[in-house]
């Protein structure tokens, strides 16, 4: 017990003697351990509240939405719901009424007019699905069913820091009392159809009574929109079809969903599910590269005290004895390390949890402690720094005595690139030849230093060209958005009206617009021999109207044929000319649209970043019965005009549901994304922290490795200078090559990201592969810049060496 003690005390004293590289490589140890553990709770947090939160308010199984102005009466979608085969298994249904708006919530100097919808539903009792939790203030009281009063979807009020209860207005400028806020299933993300997702800033929800819903449109007793709920184990694909084919059969033009189809459910789940598979790349990477990098700090460290393992088995000391002592040292760096990265895990979960929180608000958030996750990252975290100690340590004490005690110089046997580098005379002169005979005399060690240095910046510049890939696809959406006609402003119209009805030369004469043209908005899908997707068809002037889409293919002209996203095109596997079908809807009545299927070819495509959105001309309006009809108009402000003007002066108006500036909304969606990469930036930031610890690590391993080299060189009269010259050298070529490797794979793991992860998470979103040069000058200077002049930080030890001390040796 008394010589365990000994050896306990002495490994403490190799601690002490070495406490900086000690608690650097602790800390590498931590951050790869931590970074693991808090990226993998992160994901299983939000997968466990996902779960819960929707499970809580009773999210639908399938929703049936009727075509785009079609309405039915009260009772009609119910009752046909009921009636399929089947039906029995229905536990809940809930009709409601869904209507475009324009909802202006200003106060004070605050301007806050944006579109949005007003929902019908069970205000009183609360809906049956698709439930409500409250954020702020108060659902409204009992018998408040036919009374003007709502409730507002709680994204878009703490977006705009609204009280918890007031008063907005809505189109036709009614006024609506509110009374709370509310979490609902459906915004838990607000993504409104055709639009970019977390649209919160610019889209608001208003959930009244249906009776008021009803008013408020000017459509008594009718409905457009129908969500219900399974029994456990019920087949939701089968009853999903049976709907389909009992209101195709009622000649009800409808869409029949599923819950996995709604935009929060599926950017929620199989976003948690992707961040898994996305941050244990991350956590990989960071985690690999820290274990390399301990490893081989570790490995360099143990490998210095090769001469006293000699010493000591000259003397006669057992073998397993003398190993004894390194091994505790390792150990205790591995148990420091752990207890780091138990500390840095809590960090990064902590971080992140708070942005998540933040920004996606769950009525449900469980952050609990994952130990099972702790545990495995920290069994690793001890284990390798302890066989990395153990290693070289066992290679040591196997040698003979006097192989063990030679100077490192004389028993370095190099590898096949330090062999054959010998037979070449590089360039410059012995101390420019110095650098890289130290790198090829050990191809592991450099191999290993390289791969920790690439994983941190591999990971550095995924997440930042993750960041740069949006913010490209956002900018092509704006300027494609912008396009010819900058200042125009979209204006929704409550339904179908005559190009020259009232409603719509209203708008026209408004004092505040130039001019104005009639556009038309419908949902379809397209399909082609490989794919299916749903669109949303707009009809314009292709040839001269206010705003035109880009082309990048093809001609748009007045011809019959489609205008498809470069994205959507290359997913059904068609190119201009191919033909498809188009499922679109066809008028057969006042408020009553079928569904008809036309062969149609692809005439255009265009740049817009969301595939749905589809381009047809105008004049094509008849093939939908909807010919001398518009539902959106486009509006030119007039001179000097300002949008908020235009805004009000069209607010007024009833046919008008919404009036939005084509810009605002990309614009409001750029400002919550970047609030979102948040999340990235907290991981890039201990990328950072690990590259630069494991370059201080090794170039301060490295210089105490060489003090002999060094000491002979300074005893001869060889300056500092030089020897710091050749530690930049070196750590220089270190750099480069860690760099061109961190950048070709940080490219590879972020193209897997976009084409793999969000595909399947935003499958709408096309975001290309974009790397800003600012991002690569980042990976260039840490790098490069930053590796290769962290020998500086050995300077003040070089200028302090003792030379008689370091050069006597014990033969």
């Amino acid at each position: 017990m008394r010589s365990f003690t000994l050896r306990l005390r002495w490994s403490w004293r190799d601690l002490r003697a070495h406490w900086v590289k000690v608690a650097a490589i602790a800390l590498v140890i931590a951050i790869g351990t931590g970074a693991y553990a808090g990226l993998s709770s992160s994901a299983t947090w939000r997968r466990l509240s996902n779960e819960a939160s929707f499970g809580m308010l009773d999210m639908h199984d399938l929703r049936v939405r009727l075509s785009t102005g079609s309405l039915a009466e009260q009772g009609t979608l119910a009752g046909t719901a009921a009636g399929v085969e089947g039906g029995s298994s229905i536990s809940a249904m809930e009709e409601r009424l869904i209507s475009p708006t324009q909802v202006d919530a200003s106060s004070g100097d605050a301007t806050i007019l944006v579109p949005g919808v007003v929902v019908g539903t069970d205000l009183e009792n609360g809906p049956a699905v698709d439930g409500f939790f409250v954020e702020a203030g108060a659902m409204p009281g009992p018998g408040t069913a036919g009374e003007a009063v709502a409730v507002l979807e709680h994204n878009f009020a703490r977006y705009h820091e609204l009280p918890p209860e007031g008063e907005i207005r809505v189109r036709g400028d009614r006024e609506l009392a509110y009374t709370g806020q509310v979490l609902t299933p459906e915004f838990f993300i607000v993504t409104p159809e055709g639009q970019l997702f977390f649209s919160e800033a610019s889209y608001a929800a208003v959930f009244t009574s249906l009776e008021t819903a009803q008013d408020l449109a000017g459509t008594p007793g009718m409905v457009n929109d129908l969500v219900l709920t399974l029994e456990t184990g019920a087949d939701r694909d089968a009853m999903a079809a049976r709907l389909e084919a009992a209101f195709e059969e009622a000649g009800i033009g409808a869409t029949v969903s599923t819950r996995d189809e709604a935009a929060a459910y599926r950017l929620l789940t199989r976003d948690a599910e992707n961040d898994q598979r996305f941050f244990n790349v991350f956590a990989v990477l960071i985690f690999a590269g820290a274990v390399g990098a301990a490893f081989n700090l570790i490995t360099r460290l143990a490998e210095q005290q090769r001469r006293e393992i000699g010493i000591a088995m000259s003397l006669g000391v057992r073998r397993s004895t003398i190993a004894v002592r390194p091994l505790l040292v390792g150990a205790q760096i591995a148990l420091l390390g752990t207890v780091f990265g138990v500390g840095v895990g809590l960090l990064i979960g902590k971080a992140m949890a708070s942005v998540f929180v933040e920004y996606l608000p769950l009525p449900v958030w469980d952050t609990s402690f994952q130990v099972g996750i702790f545990a495995r990252a920290a069994l690793i975290g001890f284990l390798i720094p302890f066989v990395a100690t153990a290693i070289p340590v066992l290679r040591a004490v196997r040698m003979s005595p006097r192989a063990a005690i030679a100077p490192s110089y004389r028993s370095a046997r190099g590898g096949w690139l330090s062999r054959s580098i010998r037979h070449y005379d590089l360039p410059g002169n012995t101390f420019a030849e110095i650098p890289v005979r130290n790198l090829t005399r050990n191809p592991r060690r450099t191999l290993l230093t390289v791969l920790g240095i690439g994983a941190a910046i591999t990971v550095l510049v995924a997440i930042l060209g993750m960041i740069d890939s949006f913010q490209a696809s956002i900018d092509r959406a704006e300027a494609e958005t912008l396009g010819s006609a900058p200042d125009r402003v979209v204006v929704d119209l409550d339904g179908f009206h005559p190009v020259g009805s009232p409603e719509v030369k209203a708008v026209g004469s408004a004092e505040s617009v130039a001019s104005i043209e009639a556009t038309l908005r419908v949902g379809g899908v397209v399909r082609s021999a490989d794919a299916s997707l749903d669109v949303l068809i707009q009809l314009v002037d292709l040839e001269g109207g206010i705003w035109r889409p880009t082309i990048t293919a093809g001609t748009a002209d007045g011809r019959p044929g489609l205008v498809l996203t470069e994205a959507a095109a290359a997913d059904l596997g068609v190119g201009v000319g191919d033909e498809v079908t188009l499922i679109h809807p066809l008028r057969s009545g006042g408020t009553t649209l079928e569904l008809a299927s036309t062969r149609l070819p692809v005439i255009a495509t265009h740049p817009y970043p969301l595939r749905p959105v589809t381009y047809m001309d105008m004049s094509r309006a008849g093939l939908m019965g909807l010919e001398g009809l518009t539902n959106q108009v486009f509006a030119l402000p007039a001179p000097g005009v300002s949008d908020d003007t235009v805004r009000r002066d069209l607010f007024g108006l009833e046919a008008v549901a919404s009036v939005q500036p084509a810009a605002e909304g990309i614009r409001l969606v750029r400002d919550s994304l970047a609030q979102i990469l948040e999340v990235l930036q907290v991981v890039a930031a201990f990328a950072l922290v690990l590259a630069l610890l494991i370059a201080f690590n090794s170039a301060s391993i490295a210089l105490e490795a060489r003090s002999r080299d060094h000491a002979t060189m300074f005893a001869f009269g060889v300056p500092i200078r030089t020897a710091l010259r050749m530690a930049v050298v070196e750590s220089l070529v270190v750099g480069v090559l860690a760099t061109a490797a961190g950048v070709a794979v940080g490219a590879g793991v972020i193209w897997w990201a976009l084409s793999s992860l969000l595909g399947d998470t935003m499958p709408d979103f096309a975001a290309p592969l974009h790397l800003d040069p600012a991002t690569l000058a980042i990976a260039g200077v840490l790098g490069v810049a930053v590796v290769a002049l962290a020998p500086l930080l050995t300077v003040r030890r070089m200028q302090r060496m003792d030379l008689p001390g370091t050069l006597r040796l014990v033969e």
